[in-house]
């Protein structure tokens, strides 16, 4: 997969920081999941950095936001 234009948004809500995926692997995710906003692990408490640098680990390749 291309993931040179895939990129991911986090915003916290709902107790859990979200992530909206956007770019070549969207219609993928939507297919898999329903939507391309998914909850990710981290509690909307968890500093926006440390999100951040955990989706960047898991996703390389990825613009995380």
């Amino acid at each position: 997969m291309d993931t040179s234009q895939s990129m991911i948004k986090i915003k916290p809500a709902k107790g859990l920081w979200m992530a909206k995926h956007t770019g070549p692997h969207t219609e993928e995710i939507v297919s898999l999941f329903g939507s391309n906003v998914l909850p990710t692990a981290f509690a909307s408490d968890t500093p926006r950095d440390v999100v951040i640098a955990a989706l960047r680990k898991r996703n390389p390749g990825f613009a995380v936001l």
